[in-house]
């Protein structure tokens, strides 16, 4: 999202290490600030709490969930953690 908008372009999706070694600039945090502030992050039940309120709030019918790690089995672990919650619910 820092590279997106600061106008260099998109890039591939850095390694862990690669996010770790990175030197964030108060000016970086202020520009992905409103993405942290709205990534649901926690166990399964709390993480399910946040689309299910925000669900409820705006009526939706359909939500878009986007899981952010670099690791493929990670990203579809989350997943279906998140729809075994959901579907419990």
């Amino acid at each position: 999202m820092r590279s997106i908008r600061t106008a260099a372009g998109a890039i591939e999706f850095p390694t862990p290490e690669e996010a770790r070694a990175h030197v964030w600039t108060d000016e970086d945090r202020a520009l992905v600030q409103d993405r942290l502030d709205t990534q649901f992050v926690g166990s399964p039940g709390r993480v399910a709490d946040r689309p299910e309120q925000l669900q409820e709030a705006t009526g939706a019918d359909e939500l878009l969930i986007t899981t952010i790690t670099h690791d493929q089995a990670d990203r579809v672990r989350s997943y279906e953690l998140l729809a075994r919650e959901w579907h419990r619910r």
